[in-house]
């Protein structure tokens, strides 16, 4: 290491080490930031060591880390280079178990945008070579590509050596003699995407494989020919979900979660509602209403979340961060489910769910709820004989929550309750539309 570097930077901690590279998590002396240096041995190092810091210094995308500094002495290269937090996606698809429709196309899409501009790069258009899940992270709203130690220009494609790539993801023409070119790169991005759908539900990811099996076509004359077509098939399915979303009947709803007590459930029952829904292909979202910080803590695990445009999401979930109506902004025009706590139900609620709990501890305040068609209750810690009895005590019908450990996956069970709320609260005004019109088609038949 050259005293330049060790008179600007200070080593944090080494994040990765092997023969000819090794890299570092450093933080300036002059500056409170932390930067990732990547220090190359040139005795060591099989590739040209110079190719990658070309490589970086040309781009400038806010998919690519940026390249802030390079420091050369007689045994090593060491690239400065911006620190990306966040997880890497085989991490997060292992952390979350299964993702939705709209976090793969969101994620996919971003990938392809990437890989575009590496692709029409000018002069020299660039290819990454070197596609994998590790090689992605998820930071926030933004995924980052990293790595770039195999990339190489175009031009350069019959020169550079090849078996290079990881043998899962690397394109059949990888391991041979033949030339690369655009298809190459399109051929990882798809074993990528091939590998986030196994973490999808089944009859979802169906939807992907056509798209997946073109891009990841042995023969390079059947395979997808660029990544712009990559994107614009994958953004077709996007509009096609959106257009199916939009098309909802009755979608500005508001629904309210109502406790009759600290801690007897609302957030965790608002959250898996808001989940359900949006796997059910309605656009809803959480508004936490309570004095509680739930969407920041939320925000504060950035390698299982992702932000964008004032929202966070989490596999199916989506939690509004900002609203303030004295700004005069209208909130998204889609189901909201309010978090209510054990505050007074809202004004403006369409339906609500009232959330009683079943514990010595815990108190009801029934006597203060005003009952209103498609209005539920919801019998959280609650045995079946308290169910029973307490569904006496207030003349309507009451429903138990089912044990439910994780809110962000939906259960069957907790599905099935589910249905019952979308059937009373969701489509109730559209079955009695359709009711209203079955009647007046049989008076006119009978005046016929």
């Amino acid at each position: 290491m050259s005293y330049t570097f060790a008179d600007k930077y200070f080593v944090v901690r080494t994040l990765y080490q092997s023969t000819a590279t090794k890299v570092l998590l450093v933080k300036p002396h002059k500056r409170d930031e932390l930067l990732i240096a990547k220090c190359i041995m040139k005795q060591h190092s099989s590739t040209d060591i110079f190719l990658e810091a070309n490589l970086l210094q040309d781009v400038k995308h806010p998919g690519i880390p940026t390249l802030y500094e390079i420091i050369e002495d007689e045994a090593t290269l060491c690239l400065i280079q911006e620190y990306v937090s966040g997880d890497s996606l085989d991490h997060y698809l292992l952390y979350h178990q299964h993702i939705s429709q709209e976090m793969f196309l969101q994620f996919a899409i971003q990938i392809c945008e990437i890989m575009e501009y590496l692709h029409s790069h000018a002069p020299d258009p660039i290819l990454y070579l070197d596609m994998k899940p590790s090689h992605i992270i998820v930071c926030k709203d933004q995924i980052k590509l990293i790595d770039f130690g195999i990339a190489n220009y175009l031009s350069n494609s019959g020169k550079i050596f090849h078996k290079y790539g990881t043998k899962k993801f690397a394109a059949p023409e990888q391991m041979t003699k033949k030339s690369l070119n655009f298809q190459t790169d399109v051929y990882g991005v798809g074993k990528v995407f091939a590998h986030m759908l196994s973490y999808m539900k089944p009859w979802d990811a169906t939807k992907f494989y056509p798209i997946v099996w073109r891009a990841t076509r042995k023969s390079m004359q059947w395979r997808t020919r660029s990544m712009t077509k990559l994107r614009e098939q994958l953004q077709k399915k996007s509009n096609k979900k959106n257009r199916k979303v939009k098309n909802r009947k009755h979608l500005e709803k508001i629904i309210a979660v109502v406790g009759s007590d600290e801690g007897v459930g609302c957030t965790h029952i608002a959250i898996a509602l808001v989940n359900y829904l949006n796997q059910a292909g309605f656009y809803a979202y959480y508004r936490n209403c309570t004095e509680q910080r739930v969407l920041e803590q939320m925000s504060k695990q950035e390698t299982i979340t992702v932000q964008k445009d004032g929202f966070i999401y989490h596999e199916s979930f989506r939690g509004m961060m900002f609203y303030d109506p004295r700004e005069g902004k209208n909130p998204p025009i889609g189901i909201q489910v309010m978090d209510c706590g054990n505050t007074e139900k809202p004004q403006n609620a369409d339906a609500t769910i009232y959330v009683c709990g079943g514990r010595l501890w815990q108190k009801s305040k029934r006597t203060t709820w005003h009952w209103e068609e498609g209005d539920m209750i919801l019998c959280n810690f609650f045995s079946l004989y308290q169910a029973r009895r307490f569904a006496r005590e207030c003349e309507r019908k009451v429903y138990i929550y089912p044990y439910h450990k994780d809110p962000f996956v939906v259960s069957s069970a907790v599905r099935r309750l589910f249905n019952i709320v979308k059937k009373n609260s969701l489509t109730q005004n559209y079955m009695g539309h359709w009711q209203t019109k079955h009647i007046d088609y049989v008076n006119k038949m009978e005046k016929k």
